[in-house]
């Protein structure tokens, strides 16, 4: 499959004016160019080798042999497998460095610059960032299309907001995919219980040929989180005596998340915090910081839960574990600490200090 740069290099001028934000068009090093321009701040080769994750590949090779389905229902077949199969490795967010209002900072190591060892380490868990998923997804487009011809695909670079998702033209449309947007419940957390896909953006579709697919894919499924978690809880008929409403509400939406969906620490703390906000509130909740120790300094990891203000009194929803449960601020003053109260997100971390990726 040979990528036509320019028309990647259209449909990039097109999406950062409407989404006033410009990007970087990012290549795989080992790809076929055609019309590519001189590499610089526009386009660039990318740090890390785009793969095919095993379990992906053999998803394809299944995808290939689906004659019913059309290329279409096959990419989004395709973002919907990745979205099962993997979930966000929020210890990253521990990371972040504000530098503006608009911009952030993050160690290239973390994903997007990697070694050797980092992908071995990675290899025994499911927890990805969007420089790792978006270069599955792209790699997998690429295979998918193949023999298809007009097909264009990259990863486009947000700077600003440290942040890779997947672009793809062809002679129809062109659109974009992003598995975590960090504005919203992920589509990574959101397809794993049945909701609306809302990473994909469609830029250009004149006849509405993927935009029909899209909608197609998503009917019948729920926009949003609380009313399909509601319905859930309604279903199985969950609720104890003598706990409030709303503490009781709240304890069972974590119940299905983990026992229905499987959902992940990253996955309880979106959900539980639109929740909040919208039966309650943003400001009865806070992001407090789990300690999650590893076998060495290099692999402890740092994760966010919430505390929920209700009645005078604090609760702690910890996603690592699946509780709510009632919470002291002495807590934070303990000799060694499982939670941290931090402003700053970066935890008092300093950026040198390697994490290992396990």
């Amino acid at each position: 499959m040979i990528t036509d740069v320019k028309k990647l290099s259209k449909f990039n001028k097109l999406l950062s004016t409407r989404s006033q934000r410009k990007h970087t068009i990012v290549l795989d090093p080992n790809g076929k160019y055609k019309n590519i321009e001189q590499l610089g701040e526009e386009i660039v080769y990318d740090k890390d080798e785009w793969k095919i994750p095993d379990n992906v590949s053999t998803w394809i090779n299944e995808l290939e042999k689906k004659d019913s389905f059309n290329t279409e229902e096959k990419i989004l077949l395709l973002y919907q497998k990745l979205c099962k199969d993997y979930t966000y490795d929020d210890n990253l967010i521990s990371y972040i460095k504000k530098s503006d209002d608009d911009t952030f900072l993050l160690p290239d190591w973390y994903g997007r610059d990697t070694d050797p060892k980092w992908e071995e380490n990675r290899k025994q868990h499911n927890r990805r960032v969007c420089f790792e998923l978006s270069r599955y997804l792209a790699t997998s487009l690429n295979e998918l299309l193949k023999n298809k011809e007009g097909y264009n695909v990259c990863i486009l670079w947000d700077k600003g907001l440290t942040h890779y998702y997947v672009a793809l033209t062809s002679k129809e449309y062109s659109i974009t995919l992003d598995l975590d947007d960090f504005n919203n419940i992920k589509d990574l957390t959101r397809l794993k219980t049945g909701l609306t896909a809302e990473g994909i953006k469609v830029w250009e579709d004149e006849n509405n040929k993927f935009k029909k697919t899209l909608d197609n894919f998503n009917s019948k499924k729920s926009k949003y989180s609380i009313e399909k978690i509601d319905e859930d809880i309604k279903s199985q008929d969950l609720g104890e005596e003598n706990v409030p409403e709303e503490i009781d509400f709240l304890n069972n939406a974590i119940k299905v998340l983990i026992e229905k969906y499987d959902i992940d620490s990253q996955g309880v703390f979106e959900y539980m915090k639109e929740i909040i906000d919208i039966k309650h509130g943003p400001e009865k909740r806070k992001k407090v910081w789990k300690r999650i120790e590893g076998k060495d300094e290099k692999s402890t990891r740092h994760i966010r839960c919430l505390l929920f203000n209700f009645k005078d009194k604090k609760y702690l929803i910890d996603g690592d574990k699946g509780i709510l449960r009632s919470f002291d601020d002495k807590e934070f003053e303990e000799k060694e600490p499982e939670f941290f109260r931090f402003h700053d997100p970066n935890i008092g971390k300093d950026n040198d200090e390697h994490y290992d990726g396990r």
